[in-house]
C-alpha cells in the first residue's frame, strides 16, 4: 500500500472522502467514535493504591512482617504486650509512607511540566475555520497553520506559501526544512518528504493548509510512542546494590535462624522460647531504618539538585549519575542552543571572524540583513527563520535598529526563496532609490553578479575575485558554518529582475554551543566519563561543534548513522568504543548506541529534547531529558529534567551523585556493622542461655540509635578528589574486599565491647546489670562510630572530626534521648536496670577505646584491601 507522501491530493480526498472545503460534523463524530481521539497512547499510571503497596515489595521488609505476625501470636498465647508486634509494624509502615510521598511529589513536578503543549489548532468544516482541541482532530480534517504553529497531526500539504518546519524534534536535523506541495513518486526518507507535516513538529516560517492523514498512535510520533511502551527500563545501580544487600542479609537471617533452632531444640529449648530469640535475631539482623535512611539520604540530594535547576522523577536516579559511565547526548538544542548565530562575515575583501564591534562601510550589508528578511517580532520574541532570526539578532548586537530600518525603507516587492532559485530577493525604497536586495547560496548569487562592492566603490567582478571569495566560502564551510551570499543592485522601476547584480559579501552562521559547555565536558573527561554526542545533523557540523566543544580530537572518531547498519549487535559492542559523535541518525540507532554501551557493562546516560530521543532516553539507565525545550514525551520518559536545559547541570549532578553514592556507602557500612553486632551478640546469648537483648530494645537502637546518625551522615560534604576518580562499573559488587573488612573488624571491635561489658556486668553485680551496661556500650558504640564512617578510608581525629554540624547535632540529641531512657520511667518499658556512674563510666570508657581502635585501623585496612 502507497504511503501518503506518495499520493497526490486529489487521491487522499477521494479515499478519505473529504474535499478543500473540510467535513462536516456529522463526518467528524463518527470518525471520532470509530478512531477514537488524537491522542498518544502512554502505559497506565498506577493508582496511588499500588504504588504505596509496592513500597512493601522488598525481603527485608517482609522478614519484619513475618516476626511482626509472629511476635503478635506469642504475645496473644503468653497473654503479653503487644509493644514488639506494634513497633515492628509501624516502623515499616512508616518508611512505606515516607517512599510514597517523595513518588508522589516527583510526579507532581513533572506534571507541572507537561502543561506546555499547544492545546488549540485552526481547522476547515463545512467550509468554515475554526479553532478546535488538538485531541479532536480526525483524519481527512483539513488543518490551516500559520508560523509558529504546533503541528497536530500527519498531513499532506494541499497549498502553502514560504513553508518552512522545524522537524528537529523529531528527525533531529537543526535547520527548517523547505516544505511544498510538490507529488512524490520515489520512496524517500521521512527527513526528505518535503510535501508533509509530522505531528509534534512546529510551522517555523510561511503558512499551509493540509489534510489529516494520520492521527494518534499512528502518526511517526506514535511510532515512536509504540516503541516506548515495549522498551523496558534497565534497573539503576542503586536499585540493585540495594537488592544486593537484601538478598544478603537474608541469606545470614535464615541461615542463622536454622542452626539456632536446631540448637535450641537439642538443647531442650520450648519452642515458643525458641520463636521469640528468632523474633530478636530477626529484628536484631534487619537494618529496620535502612529503606528510610536511604529514602532520606536521596530526597535531600533532590533537594538539592532542584536548587541547581535539574528536577529528580525517580528517586535513584540522583545516585545514578554518580555512577555514570557513557553521556550521550543530543546536539540540538542540548549541547547547541538551537538558534542560529551569525559568527562570521565577510565584507569589502576583509573577513571578520571577531565580531564584537561594528564593521566600516557595512550599510549595504546591513540593509540586505533587515530588509530582505521576513522576521517578525512579538512580546515572546522573533518568529521566522532561524537563519533570518540570527541576521536581525546580530544588527541588534551591534546597536542598530533593524526595526527603524524596515520603517524608512519600504518594501516595494519580493520573490520568496525556493528550493530552485536558492534566492531571495526584495524591493525597497532606500533614500529614494529603488534596490534590489538579494540573499541566496553563492553559486545562486554568483552566477547573477557582474560587479563587487568594497568600500561603496562598485568594481568589475573576474575570475581572480571569484575565486577568492570561493575560497573563503570553502574556509567558512569547513568550520561547518551555513555560508549566506548577498547581493544588490539599483532598480529602475517595481519588477525584480535578479541579473546585473553586484556582490556584497557573505556571512557565516552556525547553532553555536551553549556556554561553558566545552568546562562540562572537561569536567567529564577528568571524571572518566566519555561524552557521546549523537545527532541528526550533517556530519561535517556535527564533527565542528565536537572539536570545538573537546568532545573528539580528530575526524576518525565521527561516524554516520547509516554506517552502524553494517554491524551486528555484537560487533557494534567494539565498534562503539571508536566512535564519540555519531551524525545523520535516526531514533533506532540512538537506541542500539545506548545498548551496545550498556552491554559493555557501562552505565550510560541519555540526554536530549527531542521526540525522536525518547526511546534511548527511556532505555538508559538514566535518561534526561530538557524542560524548556524538551518534548512532554520526553520529559515523560526522563529520569531527570533539566529545568534551564543547560548541560553543565549535568556535571553538578554528577559531581552530587558520586557524593550521595559515597555517603549512602558510610551509611551502609555504619548500619550493617551494627546490625551484624547484634546478630552475633544475640546469637552468643542464646548458645550460654541469655536473652541479652530484647527485640523492643534493638528496635530502638536501629531505628533510632542508628537511623538519625544516618541521616546526618548524608550531610557529609564531598571530598576534594571525588571528580577525579574513576566512576564505578555498574557490576563492580558493592561489598568489596576494602568494605567487607571495614564491616569485619568493626564488627569485632564492637562485639568484643559489648561482651567485655556484660561481662563485666554480670561478674561483679546481676543479669539485669549487664543487659543494661550491654545496652548502653551498644549504643555509646553506634554514637561514636558514626564519626568514623564520616570517611571510611582517612582517620576523622583531626580538626575535620566536628565538620558536619548536622551530625553533631544528631549525636547531642541521641545522648539526651539515651539519658532519658536511663534515668527515667521510660526505662521499664525497656526493662533496663538504673547504672550508677562507676557503671556508666566503665561502659563509656569501652566505647571510646571501640572508636580509636577503628580509626587506627584504617590505614591498615586500607593497604590490606582493594576497594573495587
Amino acid at each position: 500500500m502507497k504511503e501518503e507522501y506518495l499520493k497526490t491530493i486529489e487521491e487522499l480526498y477521494s479515499e478519505l472522502d473529504s474535499s478543500n472545503i473540510g467535513l462536516t460534523d456529522e463526518e467528524v463524530n463518527n470518525r471520532l467514535n470509530t478512531n477514537g481521539k488524537n491522542v498518544l497512547i502512554s502505559n497506565k499510571k498506577e493508582s496511588k493504591i499500588l504504588k504505596f503497596l509496592k513500597q512493601f515489595n522488598d525481603l527485608m521488609i517482609i522478614i519484619l512482617l513475618i516476626a511482626a505476625a509472629f511476635s503478635f501470636a506469642v504475645s496473644l498465647v503468653n497473654n503479653e504486650s503487644f509493644t514488639d508486634s506494634i513497633i515492628i509494624v509501624a516502623i515499616v509502615i512508616l518508611n512505606a509512607i515516607m517512599a510514597f510521598l517523595q513518588e508522589v511529589k516527583a510526579d507532581k513536578s513533572i506534571e507541572a511540566l507537561n502543561k506546555m503543549a499547544t492545546p488549540q489548532v485552526k481547522v476547515k468544516r463545512n467550509d468554515v475555520i475554526k479553532k478546535i482541541n488538538i485531541e479532536d482532530i480526525v483524519i481527512g480534517d483539513i488543518i490551516v497553520l500559520e508560523s509558529g504553529d504546533y503541528i497536530p497531526a500527519d498531513a499532506r500539504i494541499i497549498t502553502y506559501s514560504h513553508l518552512k518546519c522545524d522537524e528537529s524534534s523529531l528527525t533531529g536535523e537543526s535547520l527548517p526544512v523547505d516544505k511544498n506541495n510538490d507529488n512524490i513518486t520515489d520512496n524517500t526518507p521521512l527527513s526528505e518528504r518535503t510535501n508533509m507535516l509530522y505531528a509534534g513538529c512546529t510551522v517555523s516560517y510561511g503558512n499551509a493548509t493540509a489534510i489529516v492523514v494520520k492521527t494518534g498512535m499512528n502518526t511517526e510520533l506514535g511510532k515512536i510512542a509504540k516503541d516506548l511502551l515495549q522498551t523496558k527500563k534497565i534497573e539503576t545501580p542503586l536499585q540493585i546494590k540495594i537488592e544486593q544487600i537484601s538478598k544478603f542479609l537474608t541469606a545470614i537471617i535464615i541461615l542463622i535462624i536454622i542452626v539456632m533452632f536446631v540448637i535450641g531444640l537439642v538443647r531442650g529449648m520450648e519452642i515458643l522460647e525458641v520463636i521469640m530469640l528468632a523474633i530478636a535475631l530477626a529484628v536484631a539482623a534487619i537494618p529496620e531504618g535502612l529503606p528510610t535512611v536511604i529514602t532520606i539520604v536521596l530526597s535531600l540530594g533532590i533537594s538539592q539538585m532542584a536548587k541547581k535547576n535539574a528536577i529528580i522523577r525517580k528517586i535513584s536516579s540522583i545516585e545514578t549519575l554518580g555512577t555514570t559511565n557513557i553521556i550521550c547526548s543530543d546536539k540540538t538544542g542540548t549541547i547547541t542552543q538551537n538558534q542560529m548565530t551569525v559568527k562570521a562575515i565577510y565584507l569589502n575583501n576583509n573577513l571578520y571572524e571577531k565580531l564584537d564591534k561594528k564593521i566600516k562601510n557595512s550599510d549595504l550589508l546591513n540593509y540586505v540583513f533587515a530588509l530582505c528578511n521576513d522576521v517578525s517580532e512579538n512580546e515572546e520574541g522573533f518568529l521566522g527563520d532561524p537563519t533570518e532570526i540570527a541576521l536581525v539578532k546580530y544588527l541588534k548586537e551591534m546597536g542598530y535598529k533593524p526595526n527603524k530600518l524596515i520603517e524608512n525603507c519600504p518594501r516595494i516587492n519580493d520573490i520568496p526563496f525556493d528550493s530552485e532559485r536558492k534566492l531571495m530577493s526584495t524591493l525597497n525604497m532606500i533614500n529614494n532609490k529603488k534596490i534590489v536586495l538579494v540573499k541566496g547560496s553563492l553559486e545562486s548569487v554568483l552566477k547573477n553578479c557582474n560587479s563587487y562592492i568594497v568600500d561603496d566603490v562598485t568594481l568589475e567582478l573576474n575570475d581572480n575575485v571569484i575565486n577568492e571569495i570561493k575560497e573563503k566560502e570553502k574556509y567558512l564551510s569547513d568550520k561547518a558554518l551555513r555560508v549566506i551570499a548577498f547581493a544588490y543592485k539599483i532598480n529602475d522601476n517595481d519588477n525584480i529582475s535578479e541579473d546585473n547584480l553586484s556582490f556584497v559579501g557573505l556571512v557565516g552562521m552556525i547553532d553555536p554551543p551553549r556556554e561553558n559547555v566545552d568546562y562540562a565536558i572537561a569536567m567529564c573527561k577528568k571524571a572518566h566519563i566519555k561524552p557521546i554526542m549523537i545527532t541528526g545533523d550533517n556530519l561535517n557540523t556535527a564533527k565542528a561543534i565536537a572539536k570545538e566543544i573537546g568532545i573528539i580530537s580528530n575526524d576518525d572518531e565521527a561516524v554516520l548513522g547509516e554506517e552502524l547498519d553494517k554491524y551486528s549487535d555484537e560487533e557494534l559492542m567494539e565498534v562503539v568504543k571508536k566512535y564519540s559523535v555519531y551524525a545523520r541518525v535516526t531514533p533506532n540507532h540512538k537506541q542500539r548506541i545506548v545498548t551496545a554501551w550498556q552491554e559493555n557493562k557501562k552505565v550510560v546516560a541519555m540526554t536530549g529534547d527531542g521526540v525522536n530521543d525518547a526511546p534511548a532516553i527511556k532505555m538508559a539507565h538514566i535518561g534526561i531529558g530538557m524542560g524548556i525545550n524538551g518534548t512532554e514525551v520526553t520529559k515523560n520518559v526522563s529520569d531527570m529534567v533539566l529545568a534551564d536545559d543547560c548541560f553543565n547541570t549535568i556535571v553538578t549532578a554528577v559531581e552530587e551523585g558520586r557524593r550521595i553514592y559515597d555517603n549512602i556507602r558510610n551509611v551502609i557500612v555504619y548500619l550493617l556493622t551494627g546490625n551484624i553486632t547484634e546478630i552475633i551478640i544475640v546469637f552468643i546469648g542464646m548458645l550460654f542461655g541469655f536473652e541479652i537483648f530484647l527485640p523492643i530494645q534493638l528496635l530502638y537502637i536501629n531505628f533510632i540509635t542508628d537511623s538519625i546518625p544516618a541521616i546526618a551522615l548524608s550531610f557529609e560534604k564531598a571530598t576534594d578528589n571525588i571528580m577525579e576518580n574513576n566512576s564505578r562499573d555498574i557490576n563492580s559488587p558493592f561489598f568489596t574486599k576494602f568494605i567487607l573488612g571495614r564491616i569485619f573488624t568493626s564488627t569485632v571491635f564492637k562485639s568484643l565491647a559489648i561482651l567485655i561489658s556484660f561481662a563485666y556486668g554480670y561478674a561483679y553485680f546481676n543479669l539485669n546489670v549487664a543487659c543494661t551496661m550491654a545496652f548502653l556500650c551498644l549504643g555509646l558504640s553506634e554514637i561514636l562510630f558514626s564519626f568514623s564512617c564520616k570517611n571510611l578510608k582517612e582517620s576523622i581525629l583531626n580538626k575535620n572530626i566536628f565538620s558536619n554540624k548536622v551530625l553533631n547535632l544528631s549525636i547531642i540529641i541521641l545522648i539526651i534521648a539515651q539519658a532519658l531512657i536511663l534515668f527515667t520511667p521510660l526505662r521499664n518499658i525497656f526493662k533496663l536496670e538504673l547504672l550508677n556512674a562507676t557503671q556508666i563510666f566503665i561502659t563509656t570508657i569501652i566505647a571510646i577505646t571501640v572508636l580509636l581502635l577503628n580509626e587506627l585501623s584504617k590505614s591498615l585496612i586500607k593497604k590490606i584491601f582493594k576497594d573495587n
